[in-house]
């Protein structure tokens, strides 16, 4: 079954904003949604490099999908989900970080 992960960005980053996890599976994870945050505050076109694999291990074999999203409209929450096994979540407290690439304008904040 997939997860819904509900994750605030900031829990992740030190004082100077850079990434604080410890561990190495945090560090993984924190790394992942740094990712999705490029992608989905990117403005179109999106490049191809920013794609983002699900991380994902359905029946312990790699998921093959790739992340989608959008930022939702009245929260600005980050919104990201797997077409492929479902896995899914919300990231907020981006805006301003180091991975947000909506400075162009296009994304207003």
């Amino acid at each position: 079954m997939p997860d819904t992960w509900v994750t605030d960005i900031t829990h992740f980053l030190d004082e100077a904003g850079y990434i604080a996890a410890e561990s190495g599976p945090a560090i993984r994870f924190a790394e992942y949604l740094v990712a999705i945050i490029s992608l989905i505050s990117h403005p179109e076109p999106v490049p191809v490099e920013l794609s983002v694999s699900c991380r994902r291990k359905p029946h312990r074999k790699p998921c093959k999908g790739h992340i989608e999203g959008h930022i939702a409209p009245y929260t600005e929450d980050i919104v990201w989900w797997c077409p492929e096994c479902g896995d899914s979540g919300f990231i907020t407290n981006w805006q301003g970080t180091m991975w947000d690439l909506s400075e162009a304008g296009t994304i207003p904040h």
